[in-house]
């Protein structure tokens, strides 16, 4: 069975719904053990019609060991802490993309299907985004950018 820990990395503007989404997947997915440091998240402007601008990220590491066909359960479920949170348009007030990672690597699990990633059922893939060998991380062509930053890449090494 691959998998490993539970990750979430929200993508958020107001602070306030934030916390309230934090607080939502803590009650479905318990304790947290520990978060990266929040950083500005201005790698695309992809989300800026649904979002706006100056846009803030963190991974929030959880005290659950989760397998890899999890992740499809997990995503509908993050989704719905989304749609919970929207605004009164209908727009999303924080994105969060639910993974895990291993001493191998690092799995996001995403809707959006692709040659590259594997199809888990009901609509959901997995998207490796970082691998781990020989003590090196590795990152790959569709890896997204804010993965390739060398702090978040120590980030999830010195947690395994």
């Amino acid at each position: 069975m691959e998998g490993g820990k539970l990750f979430f990395a929200l993508m958020y503007k107001d602070k306030s719904i934030f916390e309230k989404a934090v607080q939502l997947l803590k009650d479905d997915f318990g304790a947290i053990l520990s978060n990266s440091a929040d950083y500005n998240f201005n790698f695309t402007d992809y989300y800026k019609e649904e979002f706006g601008t100056d846009l803030k990220k963190v991974l929030i590491i959880f005290d659950k060991i989760i397998s890899k066909e999890d992740l499809a359960e997990i995503k509908i479920i993050s989704s719905q802490v989304e749609h919970e949170l929207c605004d009164g348009n209908n727009k999303r007030n924080v994105n969060i993309d639910p993974g895990y990672f291993n001493g191998k690597e690092v799995v996001l699990a995403s809707f959006k299907g692709k040659e590259f990633k594997e199809d888990l059922g009901e609509g959901v893939f997995a998207h490796k985004v970082l691998e781990f060998k020989n003590g090196k991380v590795m990152d790959f062509w569709h890896t997204f950018p804010d993965f390739k930053q060398e702090k978040l890449q120590q980030f999830f090494s010195k947690l395994d």
